[in-house]
């Protein structure tokens, strides 16, 4: 039943995308207290390196193995299959990340050299090589009580561990002044709890059973996703390798907190969203009513969007001194830059909802991949003239031509026309708002502060008393954020 469905979703889509955001918010609130006891602008560049390469390892090392075990769990009728599924997957996963530990053992000062710029930063290769087990095995975990729908378990279990993490992280880096190491100490730790759990539930119940035949399928699966995989790292990530080796772990720590704080309105405003809007659009039938919704939404969201965009640009240097230490300042240069360019991820991601809809992952694939093959050259280019900020700019031109390649492709396969003056005229007004409170606003005075919360008004007001939004859509939405958890979405019927 589609209705069922759907309440299922709503009740647990909520769970999934609060937790998450709660748990970078809560990161965002530590960013003062890490980057005042870390040591150096250089270490936390060597944290930011040490998240990055467990991101990149976990893709070549088998992570895509989780979407194989929860799309055949269910093609298994017995509960002993069903967990002889799991834990052939946590057994694949535990010997990859374990090998990786011990090259990381064996080579631990040539790996920190080329990972994290100097030898002095092998501890950190090992630690790193750590996490990666841990993540790896407790992702399985977690994985299997999103399987279950055991949302709240999952909060509960995630939360804890987050807690965890940030009671070690302030004890390591305050109490015992272990710098890098405390941040590494404690994301270790946090995750071995997890992951140890996980295979004392499996072993409990499963005896960690493994499957040749259940490994050979859930490898062929995964293995063409490692492409894309890989392609949406070196989107959001791979820049770092360009400023580690050409202007070293200073630059980089700079740059993982511009870009932490750029990103913020992908992470508390489009990941929540998205993880509601595509359990509810899939659930429409009618391809015309889903068309004018996904062409309502993209007006809609992208004024909100540019709204909340306009006040992180605008207030970029206020908001990078009261989240990092005074040697961290100078990264709000390049802020705004990145700020732009989730704008246009997040249009991206709505533009190729129809794409999704209509199974065509593979044109998803091929447009990710372009443009990470574009990012790659656009790094090479301009951070060696431009520094840290060319990455940002590297970024922003990435993804606006991934929004752009994406809109023409989707109007051409699936035939949806959507309409580009109406989002470009919220991104260009929050454009010129933008230069005008750099010209007119500079400073840190109550006047240009004020002059700047304005502006930042004056976007959606100039709009609302243009008439941008027409009647229709301002309905729209009403009831996009009315749909109550049982009943189907706007055009769509329970079956």
């Amino acid at each position: 039943m589609i209705g069922d469905a759907l309440k299922r979703l709503t009740r647990h889509s909520a769970v999934y995308a609060a937790v998450p955001a709660v748990h970078k918010l809560l990161g965002f609130l530590l960013l003062p207290l890490v980057t005042a006891y870390i040591g150096t602008r250089g270490n936390f560049g060597v944290v930011e390196m040490a998240a990055v390469t467990v991101a990149v390892a976990a893709q070549v090392l088998g992570i895509n193995l989780l979407h194989g075990m929860t799309r055949f769990y269910k093609d298994y009728e017995t509960e002993r299959e069903r967990l002889q599924l799991v834990s052939t997957c946590f057994l694949i996963l535990l010997a990859t990340t374990v090998g990786a530990l011990l090259l990381a053992v064996v080579f631990a000062e040539p790996g920190a050299a080329l990972f994290f710029g100097s030898r002095e930063y092998a501890p950190a290769l090992v630690l790193t090589a750590g996490i990666l087990v841990a993540q790896t095995a407790s992702q399985v975990g977690l994985r299997w009580l999103q399987i279950l729908e055991r949302s709240l378990v999952y909060g509960v279990v995630t939360s804890v561990k987050l807690v965890l993490e940030i009671g070690l992280k302030v004890w390591f880096l305050v109490g015992l002044g272990l710098a890098y190491t405390g941040v590494l100490y404690s994301v270790l730790i946090g995750e071995l709890v997890v992951a140890v759990t996980v295979g004392a539930v499996l072993l409990a119940r499963a005896g960690l059973a493994f499957s040749g035949a259940m490994a050979r399928r859930l490898v062929r699966y995964s293995m063409p996703l490692v492409l894309s995989g890989l392609c949406m790292f070196v989107l959001h990530q791979g820049d770092r390798f360009f400023v580690l080796d050409l202007l070293g772990p200073e630059e980089v720590g700079l740059y993982a907190l511009c870009y932490k704080l750029g990103a913020i309105g992908n992470t508390l405003i489009f990941d929540a969203f998205g993880l509601i809007w595509f359990p509810l659009v899939f659930g429409l039938r009618d391809a015309a009513e889903r068309e004018r919704l996904v062409r309502v939404v993209l007006v809609a969201f992208n004024v909100v969007l540019c709204t909340f965009s306009l006040a992180l640009a605008l207030f970029s240097a206020e908001l990078t001194r009261l989240m990092a230490d005074a040697s961290f300042f100078e990264a709000h240069r390049a802020m705004p830059i990145v700020v732009a360019g989730y704008v246009f991820w997040a249009l991206f991601q709505l533009a190729s909802t129809e794409l999704y809809v209509r199974e065509r992952t593979g044109v998803v694939s091929l447009l990710v991949a372009g443009a990470a093959v574009a990012n790659l050259g656009l790094n090479a280019l301009l951070v060696p003239r431009l520094g840290y900020p060319g990455a940002a700019w590297a970024t922003l031109a990435t993804f606006a031509l991934l929004a752009a390649a994406t809109w023409v492709v989707v109007g051409r396969l699936a035939g949806a026309r959507y309409d580009v003056a109406r989002v470009l005229i919220p991104i260009a007004l929050g454009s010129g708002l933008f230069l005008a409170g750099e010209r007119l606003a500079d400073g840190s005075s109550t006047g240009a502060l004020v002059l700047r919360a304005g502006l930042v008004a004056a976007l959606p007001g100039i709009l609302w008393i243009g008439g941008f939004l027409k009647a229709e859509e301002r309905d729209k939405i009403r009831r996009l954020f009315a749909v109550a958890p049982g009943r189907p979405p706007p055009g769509g019927a329970a079956a």
